[in-house]
């Protein structure tokens, strides 16, 4: 009986100094790998992600909870399939007030917010070429009535149809460079819209053609949809329809 009795003892003498072994143990690895206390104590030999995986999947979730279907969201997305409501009008379309255009700016006009991110854009594309050459605005806001005009005389792979363009949502600027026309792939107007447009928030709608954006490739046409968004889509090199068909329509 005391024999059994000391073996008991024994057993759990050793068993409570396994407990208080591991959780040291625990404790010391916790420490020099830099577990968040949070994690459950068996948690510490999961691989940890990086400061810039978890930054990237934040930046992400933000992207993904962005509203792309409300009419007067800066990330309103279109096409035929994704109209405007028949009804809206945009309640903040302003001229624009650029000094750095080619042409006059107050002749053109934008939703409030893209207007004064383009007068920025606008200044620091000139600025870049010692103010020897500054932005055309060739088109911009577009009432209903005007697009709808231009479509019946247009194919439609390259004049959307009413209610669907990105112009009608006054997001949306063609541009040209002291008055000539801007070339995709090629030259360093262009190149430099790729490269900074997106600070501004301004996107490249139509790059990928029609099996992907549904238009033919337009280097002229640049569309606000928010510098966070702009940035994600430069950073990931896809396109506006690239994106919501692959990542948002999907869940919706």
């Amino acid at each position: 009986m005391k024999k059994s009795l000391v073996i008991v003892r024994v057993f759990i003498g050793v068993f409570l100094s396994g407990i208080v072994f591991w959780w040291y143990s625990f404790r010391f690895i916790n420490n020099q790998v830099n577990i968040p206390r949070s994690y459950n104590p068996v948690s510490w030999f999961y691989e940890q992600k990086s400061e810039e995986e978890i930054e990237e999947e934040m930046e992400k979730e933000v992207i993904m909870n962005m509203d792309y279907y409300s009419d007067e969201s800066f990330q309103k997305f279109l096409d035929d399939y994704h109209p405007l409501s028949q009804n809206y009008e945009a309640n903040d379309v302003v001229k624009i007030n650029s000094d750095f255009t080619s042409n006059k700016s107050s002749n053109f006009k934008l939703r409030e917010k893209a207007a004064e991110m383009f007068e920025w854009m606008a200044w620091a594309f000139s600025n870049a070429f010692d103010f020897k050459a500054r932005l055309t605005i060739n088109s911009a806001w577009r009432s209903q009535k005007y697009q709808r005009q231009l479509a019946a005389n247009c194919s439609a792979w390259r004049c959307a149809k009413p209610w669907t363009s990105e112009h009608e949502a006054g997001l949306a600027l063609d541009l040209w460079v002291n008055g000539g026309n801007i070339k995709a792939w090629s030259g360093k107007y262009y190149q430099w819209l790729v490269d900074n447009a997106y600070k501004y928030g301004f996107h490249n709608s139509y790059q990928k053609w029609l099996e992907v954006d549904g238009k033919i490739v337009e280097p002229w046409h640049w569309r606000y949809v928010w510098v966070d968004l702009a940035t994600y889509l430069y950073e990931h090199n896809q396109t506006f329809a690239e994106y919501f068909y692959e990542n948002i329509e999907p869940k919706n």
